[in-house]
């Protein structure tokens, strides 16, 4: 018989993108091969989104495509076209680390991503959606205290002049071909971030 007392809750982890197609989907993976592999945790993650990227990738690792929920690449399990009910079979399955991929935020904050423990924006500083992530910021200032703001694209003096506005202050993500190789920067990198 489970000892209730000793078990715990997941950690919620929420990712969204201000805009789309700003690398959300590719830093979640990033973020749960981390959680993985580098720090040996039993972590899944969710796409609360209609992109259908889990759908590829599971096609694309696995070499085929099929029904189950959660499927598995190295030590990760991947819900694809998730809900409450995956999320519900998630705390289920007694994860550490529960990551949901919300995809593009910009129609609307979802009250699932306010209730995550820790939650990350992905914008981009590429001058195409840069405007989109100002106004995103500008729009969301009151509700998101605790908000972590990250981007991989762009310039470096975009991202110094969101640091001049108060309380704004966008993380760099470090470059990664590969969503599914860990190196030792992008291990620094989750360390201090989460």
């Amino acid at each position: 018989m489970e000892d209730k007392a000793t078990k715990t809750e997941p950690r919620l982890i929420g990712i969204g993108g201000v805009g789309h197609r700003v690398g959300c989907t590719h830093f979640s993976i990033m973020m749960l091969n981390y959680l993985t592999g580098y720090r040996r945790r039993k972590a899944a993650l969710l796409e609360w989104n209609p992109s259908e990227d889990l759908e590829r990738v599971e096609l694309i690792c696995t070499g085929k495509s099929h029904g189950q929920k959660p499927y598995r690449v190295l030590e990760g399990d991947y819900y694809k076209a998730a809900g409450p009910t995956e999320l519900a079979a998630a705390f289920r399955r007694n994860y550490e680390d529960i990551l949901i991929d919300f995809g593009s935020l910009m129609e609307t904050v979802s009250l699932e991503f306010l209730r995550c423990e820790k939650q990350f924006l992905i914008g981009s500083f590429s001058e195409w959606q840069e405007m989109e992530f100002r106004e995103f910021v500008r729009k969301n200032k009151t509700g998101s205290f605790g908000w972590k703001y990250l981007a991989v694209f762009g310039s470096e003096e975009t991202r110094r002049e969101f640091k001049k506005r108060p309380g704004i202050f966008v993380e760099r993500i470090p470059f990664s071909a590969d969503a599914f190789s860990v190196t030792e920067e992008i291990g620094r990198f989750f360390e201090k971030l989460i």
